[in-house]
Protein backbone atom coordinates (compact mmCIF):
# COMPACT_ATOMS: atom_id res chain seq x y z
CA UNK A 1 0.00 0.00 0.00
CA UNK A 2 2.83 2.33 0.91
CA UNK A 3 4.58 1.74 -3.14
CA UNK A 4 0.68 2.53 -4.01
CA UNK A 5 0.46 6.28 -2.27
CA UNK A 6 4.26 7.24 -3.10
CA UNK A 7 3.11 6.06 -7.22
CA UNK A 8 0.25 8.09 -6.50
CA UNK A 9 2.08 11.04 -5.80
CA UNK A 10 4.80 10.43 -8.35
CA UNK A 11 1.83 10.61 -11.27
CA UNK A 12 -0.02 13.30 -9.67
CA UNK A 13 -0.89 16.55 -11.78
CA UNK A 14 0.28 18.42 -8.94
CA UNK A 15 4.15 19.40 -8.11
CA UNK A 16 4.95 17.68 -4.22
CA UNK A 17 8.12 18.66 -2.91
CA UNK A 18 9.59 17.41 0.46
CA UNK A 19 12.28 19.53 1.87
CA UNK A 20 14.78 19.08 4.62
CA UNK A 21 14.36 22.02 7.58
CA UNK A 22 17.37 23.06 5.76
CA UNK A 23 15.93 23.59 2.46
CA UNK A 24 17.66 20.43 0.84
CA UNK A 25 15.84 18.44 -1.48
CA UNK A 26 14.74 14.93 -0.30
CA UNK A 27 12.05 14.03 -2.19
CA UNK A 28 9.70 15.54 -5.33
CA UNK A 29 7.54 14.05 -8.29
CA UNK A 30 7.72 14.45 -12.12
CA UNK A 31 5.37 17.40 -11.92
CA UNK A 32 8.02 19.17 -9.80
CA UNK A 33 11.07 18.49 -11.85
CA UNK A 34 9.54 20.15 -14.75
CA UNK A 35 8.39 22.87 -12.39
CA UNK A 36 12.29 23.30 -11.67
CA UNK A 37 13.07 24.25 -15.19
CA UNK A 38 11.22 27.65 -14.03
CA UNK A 39 11.95 28.26 -10.73
CA UNK A 40 14.53 27.90 -8.40
CA UNK A 41 13.98 25.34 -5.54
CA UNK A 42 15.26 28.06 -2.92
CA UNK A 43 12.40 30.05 -4.07
CA UNK A 44 10.02 27.40 -3.51
CA UNK A 45 11.26 26.66 0.14
CA UNK A 46 10.62 29.92 0.83
CA UNK A 47 6.90 29.88 -0.09
CA UNK A 48 6.72 26.45 1.84
CA UNK A 49 7.87 28.30 5.08
CA UNK A 50 6.54 31.55 5.03
CA UNK A 51 2.79 29.77 4.48
CA UNK A 52 3.86 27.17 7.14
CA UNK A 53 1.08 26.71 10.34
CA UNK A 54 2.52 28.46 13.29
CA UNK A 55 2.42 25.17 15.12
CA UNK A 56 2.52 21.37 13.24
CA UNK A 57 -0.19 20.59 10.92
CA UNK A 58 -1.34 21.45 7.35
CA UNK A 59 -2.01 24.89 5.87
CA UNK A 60 -3.93 25.20 2.77
CA UNK A 61 -3.79 28.50 1.21
CA UNK A 62 -5.47 30.46 -2.53
CA UNK A 63 -2.53 32.19 -3.88
CA UNK A 64 -1.90 32.75 -7.53
CA UNK A 65 1.51 31.87 -8.88
CA UNK A 66 3.55 32.04 -11.87
CA UNK A 67 6.40 30.83 -13.56
CA UNK A 68 6.48 30.85 -17.30
CA UNK A 69 3.60 29.00 -18.26
CA UNK A 70 3.52 27.17 -15.43
CA UNK A 71 0.39 28.69 -13.09
CA UNK A 72 -1.32 27.46 -9.83
CA UNK A 73 -3.77 28.98 -7.90
CA UNK A 74 -3.13 27.08 -4.44
CA UNK A 75 -0.68 25.77 -1.95
CA UNK A 76 -0.86 22.99 0.68
CA UNK A 77 1.95 23.26 3.38
CA UNK A 78 2.67 19.96 5.61
CA UNK A 79 4.72 20.73 8.53
CA UNK A 80 4.36 18.22 10.99
CA UNK A 81 7.77 18.01 12.73
CA UNK A 82 11.42 19.40 13.27
CA UNK A 83 12.98 18.03 10.09
CA UNK A 84 10.82 18.04 7.11
CA UNK A 85 8.32 20.53 5.43
CA UNK A 86 6.39 19.56 2.26
CA UNK A 87 4.51 21.97 -0.32
CA UNK A 88 2.48 20.29 -3.19
CA UNK A 89 0.95 23.61 -5.12
CA UNK A 90 -2.26 23.41 -7.36
CA UNK A 91 -1.97 23.71 -11.06
CA UNK A 92 -4.37 25.76 -13.15
CA UNK A 93 -5.66 23.50 -15.86
CA UNK A 94 -7.20 23.94 -18.89
CA UNK A 95 -7.90 21.62 -22.17
CA UNK A 96 -4.61 20.52 -23.76
CA UNK A 97 -4.63 21.08 -27.17
CA UNK A 98 -2.47 18.54 -29.31
CA UNK A 99 -0.38 20.35 -31.71
CA UNK A 100 -0.07 19.35 -34.76
CA UNK A 101 3.47 19.20 -36.54
CA UNK A 102 2.41 18.82 -39.86
CA UNK A 103 3.67 19.14 -43.68
CA UNK A 104 3.39 22.83 -42.72
CA UNK A 105 6.34 21.85 -40.00
CA UNK A 106 9.41 22.24 -42.21
CA UNK A 107 13.32 21.65 -41.38
CA UNK A 108 15.15 24.87 -41.64
CA UNK A 109 18.19 27.20 -40.18
CA UNK A 110 16.75 29.32 -37.35
CA UNK A 111 19.94 31.77 -38.33
CA UNK A 112 18.45 32.17 -41.92
CA UNK A 113 14.79 33.02 -40.95
CA UNK A 114 16.04 35.74 -38.25
CA UNK A 115 17.97 37.14 -41.20
CA UNK A 116 15.35 37.22 -43.68
CA UNK A 117 13.05 38.99 -40.85
CA UNK A 118 15.89 41.51 -39.91
CA UNK A 119 16.50 42.61 -43.03
CA UNK A 120 12.90 43.12 -44.17
CA UNK A 121 11.52 44.64 -40.85
CA UNK A 122 14.68 46.59 -39.95
CA UNK A 123 15.40 48.18 -43.22
CA UNK A 124 14.83 51.98 -42.36
CA UNK A 125 15.78 51.48 -39.08
CA UNK A 126 19.24 52.63 -37.34
CA UNK A 127 18.89 50.00 -34.79
CA UNK A 128 22.35 48.90 -33.35
CA UNK A 129 22.05 45.27 -33.29
CA UNK A 130 24.37 42.95 -30.92
CA UNK A 131 24.05 39.14 -31.70
CA UNK A 132 25.40 36.85 -29.84
CA UNK A 133 24.59 33.18 -31.79
CA UNK A 134 25.42 29.37 -30.78
CA UNK A 135 26.07 28.20 -34.23
CA UNK A 136 26.04 24.80 -32.65
CA UNK A 137 22.25 24.63 -32.63
CA UNK A 138 20.71 22.23 -35.57
CA UNK A 139 18.46 22.46 -38.15
CA UNK A 140 14.90 22.18 -36.26
CA UNK A 141 11.08 21.27 -37.70
CA UNK A 142 9.00 24.79 -37.54
CA UNK A 143 5.85 26.77 -39.24
CA UNK A 144 8.17 28.97 -41.07
CA UNK A 145 5.13 31.03 -42.03
CA UNK A 146 3.98 31.55 -38.49
CA UNK A 147 7.33 31.72 -37.05
CA UNK A 148 8.01 34.71 -39.51
CA UNK A 149 5.06 36.14 -38.35
CA UNK A 150 6.10 36.59 -34.45
CA UNK A 151 9.71 37.61 -35.35
CA UNK A 152 8.73 40.03 -37.78
CA UNK A 153 6.05 41.16 -35.10
CA UNK A 154 8.85 41.70 -32.58
CA UNK A 155 12.08 43.19 -34.92
CA UNK A 156 9.31 45.90 -36.12
CA UNK A 157 8.59 46.92 -32.43
CA UNK A 158 12.47 47.54 -31.74
CA UNK A 159 12.36 49.71 -34.83
CA UNK A 160 12.94 53.11 -33.50
CA UNK A 161 15.28 51.72 -30.53
CA UNK A 162 18.91 52.73 -30.62
CA UNK A 163 19.87 49.36 -29.35
CA UNK A 164 19.30 45.68 -29.17
CA UNK A 165 21.13 42.52 -27.92
CA UNK A 166 19.84 39.15 -29.61
CA UNK A 167 20.83 35.90 -28.15
CA UNK A 168 20.76 32.74 -29.55
CA UNK A 169 21.24 29.54 -27.39
CA UNK A 170 19.87 26.24 -26.38
CA UNK A 171 18.52 25.80 -22.55
CA UNK A 172 20.21 23.44 -20.30
CA UNK A 173 18.39 21.21 -18.33
CA UNK A 174 14.84 22.89 -19.93
CA UNK A 175 12.15 21.14 -21.98
CA UNK A 176 8.94 21.45 -23.81
CA UNK A 177 6.21 18.63 -23.30
CA UNK A 178 4.53 18.62 -27.07
CA UNK A 179 2.18 15.84 -27.03
CA UNK A 180 3.95 13.85 -23.91
CA UNK A 181 6.64 13.82 -25.70
CA UNK A 182 10.14 15.98 -24.27
CA UNK A 183 11.66 18.47 -26.64
CA UNK A 184 15.06 20.56 -25.91
CA UNK A 185 14.42 24.41 -25.89
CA UNK A 186 15.99 26.69 -28.60
CA UNK A 187 15.80 30.31 -27.17
CA UNK A 188 15.39 33.83 -28.81
CA UNK A 189 16.62 36.18 -25.83
CA UNK A 190 15.83 40.12 -27.36
CA UNK A 191 17.13 42.23 -24.32
CA UNK A 192 16.87 45.63 -24.90
CA UNK A 193 17.77 49.14 -23.65
CA UNK A 194 14.50 50.26 -21.70
CA UNK A 195 11.65 48.14 -20.77
CA UNK A 196 9.68 46.53 -23.28
CA UNK A 197 5.86 47.07 -23.52
CA UNK A 198 4.09 44.85 -25.97
CA UNK A 199 0.13 45.92 -26.11
CA UNK A 200 0.03 42.91 -29.03
CA UNK A 201 1.41 40.86 -30.72
CA UNK A 202 0.98 37.86 -34.00
CA UNK A 203 0.96 34.63 -31.82
CA UNK A 204 -1.02 31.89 -33.01
CA UNK A 205 -2.51 29.92 -30.16
CA UNK A 206 -1.46 26.80 -32.04
CA UNK A 207 2.06 27.51 -32.63
CA UNK A 208 5.36 25.53 -30.55
CA UNK A 209 6.63 29.30 -30.29
CA UNK A 210 5.96 30.94 -26.80
CA UNK A 211 6.77 34.35 -25.87
CA UNK A 212 7.74 35.62 -22.20
CA UNK A 213 8.36 39.35 -21.68
CA UNK A 214 10.07 40.43 -18.52
CA UNK A 215 10.70 44.08 -18.19
CA UNK A 216 13.66 45.14 -20.82
CA UNK A 217 13.62 41.05 -22.01
CA UNK A 218 11.54 38.94 -24.18
CA UNK A 219 12.16 35.42 -24.83
CA UNK A 220 11.08 33.33 -27.62
CA UNK A 221 11.36 30.00 -26.61
CA UNK A 222 10.96 26.97 -29.79
CA UNK A 223 11.30 23.14 -29.41
CA UNK A 224 13.73 21.31 -31.09
CA UNK A 225 11.88 19.48 -33.25
CA UNK A 226 14.26 17.77 -35.54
Amino acid sequence: MENFYEQLIENDLNPFILFSSSGKLKSFNKEAEFLFNFVNVKELFEIAITHASKNYGFEKKFLNLQYKKQKFYAILVAYVNDDEIALRLYKEVSQIKKINIDKNYQLCNIYTLINLSKNTSLVNSNLLLDEVFDVSIPELKININKFLIILNSVFTYFTNNENLKLTVYLKTGEYEIINEKKYYIVCLEFLSNKEIILDSINLDTNTTVNIFLKNNKLELEIPLLT
